[in-house]
């Protein structure tokens, strides 16, 4: 089988920073020892380095921006990049803290080989704007030591995994800080030397430990926890500053999109209304809503109304976390597309219909549905955009109806069928007999009926 390893370095503080795309020192502290658990590059390159003291960090750095480590949105975060991989993977498992292992041999068949595989995967990575390395191996465990170390192998061949192993050094396997003391005391120094040695007298001088995490290099015989679906999608981005502009909350939501995405296309889902719960720095919270008329999974479509949606909303105090849920699922259908891209699709009105609703609120938004009557001015009828309703009539009807059918002289116009005969409304005591015929008058086609006392009406025009 072939293994692919997908190693976030920065999980931690890019989770913590999600929001701040400022090109400054950040440093993400351990909690209670007041040292540098991890820094970007900028910090590095002022000589900050991880485990250093707080103080000392301090010292080298004129800004910074700085956070505690919080596992929770570790954890988090680890979890919406293995729901960005689920649509790529047979089998995908969460490794705790920084790591997705994924199962790719079954799926390559589907791919043009791996690279082809690793390109569409990468591009999906790369949305998520967290910094990553990845490696292929014939063992969960060699893929795994080897992305960690660096090492980018994009191969089916195990023997190239193998060679790949024997550069590593005794520190880079993972293994105990006492034994890694004791084998450099004994002169050895990387992979290739332990492996040269005999298991049995390695078992014996530093116990079965050891030798199970070698035989884990070279046998794919582990038991892994494989990642399901959770059962609701909602996520919570903690700001590193105070949002006090309700377009400053675009940023942290973009980045939680694709996840949302990925969810909802595996579990073959569309979403109507997504929820965005604000936090406060006065301690309040707030809700906004926000309404997609028929349902959609693209994050695209997302983006474009919550952009508008917060044009319209002002923050009642500076905002300092969000949670984004989903909810009020449909399942997703295809909409049918024009092959020679001259006409709109049913896809496009449902996304400007949703764009009004975003932007004028839902109560202000009408469409028109038709009703069980034969009279024209009755058959049409507005209705709340979010409101169901059904197509009852079939006819070669005008989209434009005058507000009032308008009296004619016939001999302006041009009969070129009918007639249709209407009658109805004695249920309301509005009663109605009319003979309708389509007609032309120049390049304009019309609709007319005559009543019984032989007066012509114009009531509509074809589009």
């Amino acid at each position: 089988m072939l293994w692919l390893h997908i190693h976030f370095p920065l999980l931690a503080l890019e989770s913590a920073f999600i929001a701040d795309t400022r090109p400054i020192p950040k440093l993400l502290l351990q909690p209670g020892a007041q040292k540098v658990m991890q820094c970007n590059e900028q910090a590095e390159q002022l000589g900050v380095r991880t485990g250093m003291n707080k103080k000392t960090a301090f010292c080298l750095l004129s800004d910074c921006a700085i956070s505690d480590y919080d596992a929770n949105t570790e954890q988090q975060s680890l979890q919406q990049l293995a729901l960005i991989c689920y649509r790529q993977a047979a089998q995908i498992a969460p490794v705790e803290p920084q790591g997705l292992l994924l199962e790719v041999s079954s799926m390559l068949p589907l791919f043009n080989g791996l690279q082809d595989y690793l390109q569409r995967l990468k591009k999906r990575l790369d949305q998520c704007g967290f910094s990553y390395t990845l490696s292929t191996g014939h063992t969960p465990a060699c893929a795994k030591l080897l992305a960690e170390a660096g090492i980018e192998l994009h191969s089916e061949s195990e023997n190239s995994h193998r060679q790949a192993l024997l550069q590593l050094s005794i520190n880079q396997l993972n293994l105990p800080e006492g034994i890694c003391r004791k084998l450099a005391g004994m002169g050895i120094h990387t992979y290739q030397q332990l492996s040269e040695l005999p298991r049995k007298e390695l078992g014996y001088r530093f116990g079965y430990d050891l030798v199970n995490q070698l035989n884990k290099l070279e046998q794919d015989n582990q038991k892994l926890t494989s990642f399901t679906l959770p059962e609701r999608f909602q996520q919570t981005v903690h700001l590193s500053y105070d949002a006090e502009q309700a377009r400053g909350l675009i940023f942290p939501l973009r980045r939680i999109l694709p996840s949302l995405e990925a969810y909802l296309y595996s579990r073959q889902l569309a979403c109507e209304k997504l929820l965005i719960k604000l936090e406060h720095r006065d301690g309040r919270a707030s809700l906004i809503s926000v309404a997609s008329v028929k349902g959609s999974y693209r994050q695209q479509d997302w983006l474009a109304l919550i952009s508008t949606r917060l044009d319209q909303t002002r923050l009642i105090s500076p905002v300092i976390s969000l949670t984004l849920r989903a909810k009020s699922f449909v399942a997703l259908k295809s909409y049918a597309k024009d092959i020679l891209g001259s006409r709109h699709t049913a896809a496009d009105k449902d996304r400007l219909q949703s764009l009004l609703v975003a932007r004028l609120d839902e109560t202000q938004v009408k469409t028109l549905k038709t009703v069980a009557d034969p009279r024209p001015e009755v058959a049409s009828q507005l209705q709340l955009s979010h409101s169901q309703s059904t197509d009852y009539l079939n006819r070669q009807w005008p989209s434009l109806l005058l507000p009032c059918p308008k009296p004619i002289q016939m001999k302006h116009y041009e009969i070129l069928s009918g007639p249709e005969r209407i009658e109805g409304g004695w249920w309301d005591a509005t009663p109605v007999r009319r003979d309708y015929y389509i007609a032309r008058k120049g390049v304009q086609l019309c609709w007319l009926f005559r009543r019984d006392d032989g007066q012509w009406f114009l009531h509509g025009y074809f589009s």
